[in-house]
């Protein structure tokens, strides 16, 4: 009675807390991208101005003595906005930062067709921008006056195909003519930003240029709010010790870290998505991480110092990625920058599972289909194994009559009955031990695949079949996992107990329910490989056992 009570109790909590997720998720809180329209960006451009300026959040570099740009022109708005098919770009005109970014392809939910998913918002609580600028002896952006003020000559562009350079102008009181450019493309999310100086001046020019991004500590807007599902929020970056470094928004509180290394990158990485700026791959650069004042973090870099003589023109190149975590892509913008979809410790397995199931499904279609077919080929790969385990399992229900009659033999002496059933298991050569042994070989296989499922964007709002409309999300009426628990239920009868002790076998017998339960919040994908898995194994399973009994009957006869 105790131990049903008990876990009555485990199981009502869990329950509970599953349905806490549950009303979290069915009535969140109202992030940044509903809270502000994008018709209300003008308005808080006049707003936010003295933070747009601000020149705290700033890196800084030793001498930097800086002269002040010539006040241009003040527009009505500040901002200026870029349409590509990936990307729909907001920039604001002092500094030049991206304030907002949204991404055509990635709607935010599947019933709101028309609304792109926001990436950047540097508008209420999220406070997420891409900033860059030049800095040092006589960089603008770390002016006595504040950041410059660029002009645009149109405040909205659109690209349909190729590539297409946004021009921002700027000219100091010197004479210097500073154009940020902005180089955009139909088909890929890194947007290039160049810094054209032509030094018209009597004076040499020196500066550095920097990138980095600010963001508040606010949620992860992508997260599956699943039970156990959650994903990793925060720094990501190339280090010369490691070559893909993770920092939790909490250890930057504790201490802002810097460390310099040629090319590397640095980034936010959030479910499914990543915002990163890549400085030349020839240089040397700063990076860095910290907390503002306004407790915001910063993370970016600072590249070396370039001096443009009097009469001459220089120029210095960055690049900035902004969209989903596309493995094959970010692998060819930079080295290690691929590393970003996070796989664990298992990445040498999942890289080729995701290879597998991308190459099954540019045949399919369909990735619910591709998940079931990946199934079916890793079982197939793995049947000698398993043929190991059925064999061991087969041994040990045929040998469950024996082990009954030992048991009401010896009664409640289970030093005897231990002794008695060693025997007999080394009289009819039954090793159950060797049972347990294919399983845990499999296991690395099984969770790089639990890590692909999770990680790869490919698999957010990908439809299956019915209501599945996307993968990524909990079936919405439970079917996959009430499924999920009774071929679990079936497997677990058709599989002989380890073990004759009494409140054991109870336990075992409602590992199914537990199963079931924790499974209802996790994304139809993930459910849908596990259900496969566990059907593929029955099916295997039952044919052993057919064949095995078969045989034994023939060498009896």
């Amino acid at each position: 009675m105790d131990i049903k009570r008990t876990a009555l109790i485990i199981a009502l909590a869990v329950v509970s807390y599953l349905m806490l997720l549950q009303w979290n998720k069915d009535y969140p809180a109202q992030t940044a991208a509903e809270a502000t329209p994008i018709a209300q960006l003008s308005e808080l451009a006049g707003s936010e101005a003295s933070a747009n300026v601000a020149t705290t959040d700033l890196p800084q570099v030793e001498n930097g003595v800086t002269t002040t740009p010539i006040a241009e022109a003040i527009p009505a708005s500040s901002l200026i906005t870029v349409n590509t098919p990936t990307q729909i770009v907001t920039i604001d005109l002092i500094g030049g930062d991206i304030v907002r970014l949204t991404l055509p392809s990635f709607t935010t939910a599947l019933d709101r067709p028309d609304d792109p998913f926001v990436l950047l918002d540097n508008s209420g609580p999220l406070k997420y921008a891409a900033q860059s600028g030049l800095i040092g002896t006589n960089g603008p952006d770390a002016a006595p006056g504040g950041r410059p003020r660029y002009t645009s000559t149109q405040q909205e562009f659109r690209l349909e195909n190729g590539e297409m350079n946004v021009d921002l102008n700027l000219t100091t009181n010197t004479g210097v003519e500073i154009t940020k450019r902005f180089i955009f493309s139909s088909s890929d999310y890194l947007i290039r930003i160049q810094y054209l100086i032509d030094n018209k001046s009597s004076s040499s020019w020196n500066g550095n240029l920097f990138g980095q991004i600010k963001r508040s500590d606010a949620p992860d807007p992508s997260s599956v709010s699943g039970f156990g599902i959650n994903t990793y929020l925060g720094a990501v970056m190339n280090t010369p010790d490691d070559p893909y470094s993770k920092l939790k928004l909490d250890d930057i509180d504790d201490d802002a870290k810097s460390f310099s290394m040629i090319g590397g990158w640095i980034g936010f990485s959030q479910h499914y998505f990543l915002s990163s700026w890549i400085p030349a791959v020839d240089t040397e650069n700063t990076f860095t991480t910290r907390k503002n004042s306004a407790g915001e973090y910063l993370f970016g870099f600072v590249g070396p110092e370039l001096q443009v003589p009097p009469g001459q023109a220089g120029q210095v190149e960055s690049a900035f990625w902004a969209g989903p975590k596309d493995q094959y892509r970010l692998e060819e913008v930079s080295p290690d920058l691929g590393l970003t979809i996070d796989y664990g410790k298992l990445w040498f397995v999942a890289y080729p599972i995701f290879w597998l199931l991308t190459k099954i499904n540019d045949l399919v279609g369909n990735f619910g289909f591709s998940i079931v077919l990946l199934t079916l080929v890793i079982r197939l790969l793995f049947y000698p194994l398993s043929i190991k385990q059925f064999r061991s399992q087969a041994g040990m229900k045929r040998l469950q009559p024996k082990l009954a009659q030992l048991k009401e033999k010896y009664g409640d002496d289970k030093q005897k009955f231990m002794q008695a059933q060693m025997e007999l298991w080394k009289k009819e050569k039954v090793n159950p031990f060797s049972g347990c042994l294919p399983p845990l070989l499999q296991m690395p296989v099984f969770l790089g695949i639990y890590w692909v499922l999770n990680e790869s964007v490919e698999l957010r709002q990908a439809s299956f079949i019915l209501w599945y409309h996307d993968l990524s999300q909990m079936d919405p009426y439970f079917i996959l996992p009430l499924l999920l628990g009774a071929a679990y239920f079936l497997q677990q009868h058709m599989t002989p107990m380890m073990t004759t002790d009494p409140t054991q076998e109870k336990i075992m017998k409602f590992m199914p329910v537990m199963f079931t339960v924790f499974f209802l919040w996790f994304p139809a994908g993930l459910v849908l490989y596990y259900l496969a898995n566990a059907l593929i194994g029955i099916l295997q399973q039952g044919f052993f056992m057919h064949r095995a009994g078969k045989a034994h009957v023939a060498a009896n006869e």
